[in-house]
């Protein structure tokens, strides 16, 4: 979509605005008969240096395109009839210059003649020689320019489609939708299809605007309105419209924001003019203060003004939104920075609202206001060069690199044959590689066989186009490790697929050992070590799956400490956690180190005995626990010799066994039978098998 201006300057003080041209410009005329020696003659004496070649018809005109090289064209059109021939000549070329001579002033014809391709268009009263020249100057200039400006209208078309707010290109006078980007279709969730059959206005709840503090836009595209979604419901947007006259048809392109987050910024802001206003009215450069979550609350307006926008635009706006997108992850580092260090100080890169990128350097504290909420207030200043296209993008490819190269994760970027193609200085070190020998290296050979074989399900999401996070373990004990590894996709420019992968490699070791000991811990009976209820079902459920194929027995014994309330009664409860705790020892002491010992509770105990051969080993374990619990306990810290004993309830299955609840009922049934018999003895019941005679 390209959009230009049309006017013809004068001789006097303009004709030093035309470009110069060197060498001999090689020019074509087609006009009728009767005109072809006028117009040579005015082509002649234009100024410029000309090769003059005369066509009799429009295939002459084509044929001399496709045989030799033509700086310009110039067509005498004497009505709408011309159009066609013009647009032909502008399919058949796009680096050729064409001038138009009207046989007559119409501005309608004018403006179709440019519309249809033509550099520019001259009248009858401005057909005079120096006008021709500056004309000719002028459309091979601009021809020349072309493919520049076709390549700056296809990137302000991706930083359209790029854009995190719904955009949209309208006709001014209808209000149509000429074009949608990305983010409208899946905000509003309509496709582009039927946003280019509907108009801004369908959008609209009702005609009755949304009034917030001050007056609306006078445009009627601009404003506060309420939107409706697709698929139901409504968001309220803040309209933003800039006009964009194109030939003969005057659009706007308009940006919608949902100002929901705004409003609630609003009220930090409010209180932050009250405290910093006479801050702000001293202070020459750039402040901004922005929560700990990265929402800007509050700027002065020599930030908004350096932005392109107004100091309300900028309220509620994320941090990440101002920056470029390929530098994004850096505002998020730089939130993690000062929140874990209370300040920071640095370059970042921000955008203008009119697409350019500028740089300041910042320097950034955390602060604690009356009512004990943190903010974060910055001072920066512009140290932004004007340079070239090309030499800011040089420029932004060397910071990325160093700041890449300055950060403890291990960074990386893969092409689509999962080659290394560029790694940070932490990821060299870390595989020992120097910048010679890493470039076209797989990276199946870079990190190793195994590694790749973890990681290849999810580099294959990504060449895919999905953004994957996950962790990968290696080791244990002291060489244990764990990484968190982010790949993100690269799309072509045209849309084709992925062209390559981007990797983020961050150490989680620690945060991932003090999960795992939170784990444990949370599964641990605090007094005895042992496992608690939760951890004896998880691994008593785990027992029921492995006893399913009926080749032993799965046995759970329920015990309690007879007496224990006599103890706790007498000696206090000191004691009795003493008791408990050497009741544990002893019958961990006393079974096999596979089996599962767990504290319930109180003074009762279960243990999990997996591939138990039969009921006489059954039976044996049950009176050697008798037994030994009734040997008496030493409490040495308290001095104490205790003598109490243990009361068993035992459920028994052999395949297909019950769930848990019902195995754990079972032996507490026995239990409580064990208990009323006297205490000091053991009940069994059997769960779905007859009990075997034992063996001899």
């Amino acid at each position: 979509m390209g959009f230009q201006n049309h006017a013809h300057p004068g001789l006097s003080g303009h004709e030093c605005d035309c470009p110069a041209m060197t060498g001999t410009l090689q020019v074509a005329i087609l006009a009728d008969a009767d005109a072809r020696a006028a117009l040579r003659m005015l082509v002649a004496d234009c100024g410029v240096a000309i090769s003059v070649t005369v066509c009799s018809d429009l295939d002459a005109v084509l044929a001399l395109l496709d045989e030799s090289h033509c700086d310009a064209l110039v067509l005498q059109m004497r009505d709408a009839g011309g159009i066609e021939v013009l647009e032909r000549l502008r399919e058949h070329t796009t680096t050729a210059a064409l001038i138009v001579l009207l046989n007559e002033e119409s501005p309608a014809l004018r403006n179709r003649a440019l519309a249809a391709g033509a550099n520019d268009c001259l009248s009858p009263d401005e057909r005079r020689p120096e006008l021709l020249g500056y004309a000719l100057r002028h459309g091979v200039a601009q021809a020349r320019r072309e493919p520049g400006h076709r390549e700056r209208a296809a990137q302000l078309r991706r930083l359209f489609d790029f854009n995190p707010h719904p955009m949209w290109v309208c006709d001014a006078v209808s209000l149509k939708f000429l074009a949608v980007n990305a983010c409208a279709v899946v905000a509003y969730g309509y496709s582009e299809a039927e946003f280019l059959s509907m108009t801004l206005t369908d959008l609209r709840v009702s005609d009755a605007r949304t009034m917030a503090d001050g007056a609306p836009s006078s445009s009627d595209a601009a404003g506060l309105w309420c939107h409706r979604r697709k698929r139901g419901g409504t968001i309220e947007v803040d309209v933003f419209a800039q006009a964009l006259p194109q030939w003969g048809n005057d659009v706007f392109i308009a940006q919608a924001r949902d100002v929901t987050a705004e409003r609630r910024a609003m009220r930090g802001l409010e209180a932050s003019e009250r405290r910093f206003r006479d801050f702000f009215q001293h202070s020459m450069g750039f402040i901004c203060i922005h929560d700990l979550d990265g929402i800007v609350l509050s700027v002065n307006p020599a930030t908004a003004s350096a932005l392109g926008r107004s100091v309300a635009q900028l309220l509620g706006t994320p941090l990440r939104d101002l920056s470029p997108p390929e530098m994004r992850f850096l505002s998020d580092n730089y939130l993690q920075r000062i929140i874990a260090n209370g300040e920071d100080a640095g370059l970042m890169r921000v955008v203008h609202r009119d697409g350019s990128v500028l740089e300041w350097q910042y320097s950034n504290r955390v602060y604690v206001d009356a009512e004990g909420s943190s903010y974060v207030m910055g001072h920066a200043q512009d140290i932004t060069t004007m340079r070239e296209v090309e030499q800011a993008l040089q420029l932004s490819e060397r910071r990325l690199r160093t700041v890449a190269d300055t950060l403890p994760l291990k960074i990386a970027y893969l092409d689509d044959d999962l080659r290394l193609v560029f790694a940070n200085e932490a990821f060299r070190q870390a595989y020992r590689l120097d910048g010679q020998e890493m470039g076209g290296m797989h990276v199946k050979d870079v990190i190793g066989a195994d590694r790749f074989a973890r990681r290849t399900p999810y580099l294959d999401q990504a060449l895919a186009g999905e953004r994957v996070v996950f962790e990968d373990e290696e080791g244990e004990a002291d060489s244990y490790r764990c990484v968190e590894i982010t790949f993100i996709p690269e799309a072509a420019g045209d849309g084709t697929g992925v062209i390559g992968v981007h990797a983020m490699v961050q150490d989680v070791t620690e945060k991932k050992r003090e999960e795992k000991r939170l784990i444990h811990l949370a599964r641990m009976d605090h007094l005895t070590g042992l496992m608690n209820r939760a951890a004896f079902y998880e691994r008593l459920d785990e027992a029921i799956v492995r006893a399913g194929d009926g080749r032993s027995l799965l046995a759970v014994f329920y015990l309690d400490i007879d007496r224990f309330k006599q103890v706790n009664d007498t000696h206090g409860h000191a004691v009795g956690d003493s008791l408990i705790r050497a009741f544990s020892a002893r019958l961990t002491h006393k079974v096999r180190a596979s089996d599962a010992v767990s504290r319930l509770g109180g003074d009762e105990f279960t243990v999990v005995m997996e591939h138990v051969p039969d009921m006489k080993r059954v039976r044996t374990i049950a009176q050697k626990l008798v037994d030994a619990m009734a040997q008496p306990f030493e409490l040495h810290e308290e001095n104490l010799r205790v003598t109490v004993g243990a009361s068993i309830g035992i459920a028994v299955c052999r395949g297909d066994p019950p769930d848990a609840a019902v195995l754990v009922a079972k032996a507490d049934a026995m239990l409580y039978q064990a208990k009323e018999s006297g205490r000091g003895t053991c009940r069994i019941e059997t769960i779905g098998f007859v009990t075997e005679p034992d063996p001899a």
